[in-house]
């Protein structure tokens, strides 16, 4: 089987001579680009690269470096009906549906005392796989990479127009070996529509039927091809009203104006332009957005912000320009310039409220950028009975930054600008070892992947990662896999160098058997002394793909990721810590003024106090150093899983059928020799248990879309006393109607029985009364859409 277009004015040899199919099929494509493929019986030539811009040159698999080998992880993949039928707005909202993603992270729902690591900076939307962390999340536009946005060296993906994306793939497997650093765990690429022809609108109004988040999502899509290339262009607009503390039962304590949900507006573009010149074939991706984030916190229980508290606006502005060249070499040889550059810079301004005036004003500023040059190659070696060993090579050079400024009533508190540089080599390999159309006894196909990078990075050193892995079918309809490999991330340019804040705090709030009176000092922010973190990972996978029935697939997975020297911050939440034996090393008792004084003056903004009463050295009991730090081990293992299957005809009426879910169980070590202690299943981290159920009825012209959300309980072990809360389960359902002369009409209704978050144990009414990393305020949401196509 292949595409017309693919193999359109080539040749082949006359071959003679007793050879496997295999080995007649390799000799008959020699040096045209194309490869085969072999599946269930059937061979697939697809692959050349001079039918730019057609589905068959998309043929590298997100997860390895060569075209056409297998991944040995599995990879799931996100479409862009996917994202129609379940009415989501941006890719932001898309993948925090997803099990494989947890909401935490940096993302414009986490509200106040929710975890260091979980930060609402600029209401951008980062991918945080499994948990780990959106530091240790790679993701890439067309297979290049973005800037990172913010302050936890996380990219912004609602930056990229929903409407614009063809699909996303997602593997959750340590793959630095073969992308870098970031790749911990695993990667997420965003491919865009190639071949659209013609011209879109859309137009989304919806609103929470409990107040608040009323949004509007307007967008505007336009392509044409030509011979050889072809251009598609993007407009997409959203925003939404804030939900604020006041119309959520469930947050009383708060000040009455207090965000739950940002205000938050949203312009962007993207152009995508690839042109085919001889054996050249050229892309280039250029992304823009400017961005606003109202938001509002109150110090007031009851009270509006003005009369304690604060007000920001963060205005983002998000560059991305991505230019690739591919060139046919011949012997089925390719070589890829691939390249980026691009930036992303919050301006944040705070107005300051107390007794009813406003008392101050401050600002920050987040700047990053991020360029990247490489060069690659890829193709066959020799042949081998199963097929041709595939290799790949590169190497290149990659430069991240970040600029903070902090000014506090006209004085400049902190300021850095700091760039890492990197410069990188890796290799890759493919070897198969058996083919179907070798007929062999011991299965169907079985080949074997190695890959190795070396890295230099600027002020550590140099690393190198290896990764293994294999893909093995041992008979029709079922395929195992398996991968193992180290990684390797560097503390992020915030961590080792933004500085820390000195908080001065009652102690009554927040822990107990103390005088009454009673004060304490906490420190967070950059941690002194810290050094790269390191870890290895493998996984084991099975997908069914059974002849008996044709329309399922399915796949489960296992992966363990094991840490040492783990970047973290050590204390997800001040509340019950000062009581808690665990934390004794990062606890100072009975601290001496001088001792007071020198942290007090080496933060970036000295002390702030955040009691009532002056700052008195006398009531300070203790020192709680919450600082981020290499942690001395942390361990993630756990399965994924997910099934697909189909009743029915497309061309009449069909039922697809989903289910995706995630096991994670996850423990720290805060220091060698103290004992584990959980972090799945806890509040401000993953559940331990997370699905999506789907279930998609659609004729030609209508269809309807029913999903079920669910999560397994939360504990929250921060105080004496234990507490257990049930996790989110939530029911979305979505309905498309063509109706007829290129109109669409669209329904949502997310979270359709409103369920609420339940409320948890906070220390001042500025915290967040419920877990927003895993609970939403929006409660019950309704839209109503409208599509014309030309």
């Amino acid at each position: 089987m292949f595409s017309p277009t693919d193999v359109a004015g080539l040749s082949a040899p006359a071959i003679r001579g007793d050879l496997t199919i295999a080995e007649a099929i390799n000799r008959l494509l020699g040096a045209t680009g194309l490869i085969a493929t072999y599946a269930n019986g059937s061979v697939i030539i697809r692959g050349r690269l001079a039918a730019a811009g057609t589905e068959a040159t998309d043929i590298i698999v997100t997860g390895s470096r060569i075209r056409g080998a297998p991944p040995t992880a599995p990879v799931t993949t996100m479409t862009s009906q996917d994202i129609r039928r379940a009415g989501q707005a941006d890719l932001g909202e898309a993948l925090r549906s997803s099990p494989l993603n947890f909401a935490g992270g940096q993302s414009p729902g986490i509200g106040t005392n929710q975890g260091a690591a979980n930060v609402n900076a600029n209401g951008a939307s980062s991918v945080n796989l499994l948990g780990l962390g959106p530091n240790a999340t790679l993701t890439l536009l067309n297979g290049s990479r973005l800037s990172y946005t913010g302050i936890n060296a996380g990219v912004d993906i609602s930056a990229i127009p929903a409407v614009a994306v063809d699909r996303v793939e997602i593997v959750t497997d340590g793959a630095s070996a073969i992308y870098g650093a970031d790749a911990v765990a695993g990667v997420v690429n965003v491919f865009l529509r190639r071949n659209y022809q013609g011209l879109s609108v859309q137009s989304t109004l919806g609103g929470a039927t409990d107040g608040g988040d009323f949004q509007q999502h307007y967008s505007a899509v336009g392509g044409r091809t030509w011979k050889g290339g072809g251009v598609l262009a993007v407009y997409d607009y959203l925003a939404n009203s804030a939900v604020e503390a006041g119309e959520r039962s469930y947050a009383t304590k708060m000040a009455t104006d207090s965000s739950l949900y940002p205000r938050i507006g949203r312009n962007s573009g993207l152009v995508s332009l690839f042109q085919e010149v001889g054996a050249l074939t050229a892309n280039v991706d250029l992304l823009y957005k400017n961005g606003r984030q109202d938001i509002v916190q109150g110090y007031v229980t009851g009270q509006p912000h003005t009369v304690s508290g604060a007000d920001a606006r963060a205005n983002t502005y998000n560059f991305v320009v991505a230019p690739t060249v591919t060139a046919r070499l011949g012997a089925g040889w390719t070589a890829r310039f691939v390249s980026s550059y691009g930036f992303d810079k919050s301006r944040i301004n705070s107005n300051n409220f107390s007794a009813n005036r406003l008392s101050s004003t401050s600002g920050r500023r987040y700047d990053n950028d991020a360029l990247s040059v490489e060069i690659n190659a890829e193709g066959p070696l020799f042949e081998l009975p199963a097929g041709a060993v595939r290799a790949a090579v590169g190497g290149g050079y990659r430069q991240t930054g970040i600029e903070l400024v902090s000014v506090t009533g006209g004085v400049t508190g902190s300021a850095f600008n700091r760039h890492r540089d990197n410069r990188f080599g890796y290799a890759e390999v493919y070897v198969p070892l058996l083919a179907p159309a070798s007929e062999s006894r011991f299965g169907q196909s079985l080949s074997l992947t190695g890959a190795f990078r070396y890295e230099a990075n600027s002020g550590v050193g140099s690393v190198a990662l290896p990764k293994a892995g294999f893909v093995y079918t041992p008979i029709a309809g079922i395929t195992l896999k398996g991968s193992w490999g180290r990684s390797f991330r560097l503390p992020t340019l915030y961590q080792q160098y933004s500085g820390y804040s000195s908080v001065l705090l009652p102690v009554a709030a927040y822990a107990s058997g103390f005088p009454t009176g009673s004060n304490f000092i906490v420190l967070v922010g950059a941690g002194p002394n810290m050094k790269p973190e390191r870890s290895e990972n493998w996984t084991l996978s099975a997908e069914f793909k059974p002849s008996s029935i044709p329309r399922f697939f399915g796949t489960i997975s296992y992966f363990n990721y094991d840490y040492t020297d783990r970047v973290a911050t050590p204390v997800t939440s001040t509340v019950g810590g000062l009581n808690n034996p665990l934390y004794a090393n990062l606890i100072t008792l009975n601290p001496s003024p001088a001792l007071q004084q020198g942290l007090n003056t080496g933060a970036t903004i000295g002390l702030q106090n955040g009691t009532s009463l002056p700052y008195n050295p006398s009531t300070v009991v203790a020192i709680f150093d919450e600082r981020d730090r290499n942690v001395a081990r942390q361990n993630y293992h756990g399965l994924t899983a997910s099934a697909r299957y189909t009743l029915g005809n497309k061309d009449r009426q069909k039922l697809d059928l989903s289910l995706d879910g995630t096991w994670i169980e996850s423990k720290q070590q805060l220091v060698a020799g103290l004992p584990y202690t959980p972090l799945a299943g806890t509040i401000f981290n993953p559940p331990h248990l997370k699905g999506r159920l789907g279930a998609t009825y659609s004729t030609p012209r209508f269809s309807l879309s029913g999903f079920a959300n669910v999560s397994s309980d939360l504990t929250d072990r921060r105080t004496a006393k234990v507490y257990t809360t049930n996790g989110p389960i939530t029911f979305d359902l979505t309905s498309i109607v063509q109706a007829g002369g290129g109109f669409e009409l669209g329904a949502t209704i997310d979270n359709l029985f409103n369920a609420k978050p339940p409320i948890i144990v906070t220390g001042s009414p500025y915290e967040t009364t419920f877990d927003s990393t895993n609970f939403s305020p929006i409660g019950r949401f309704i839209s109503i859409s409208l599509r014309k196509a030309w």
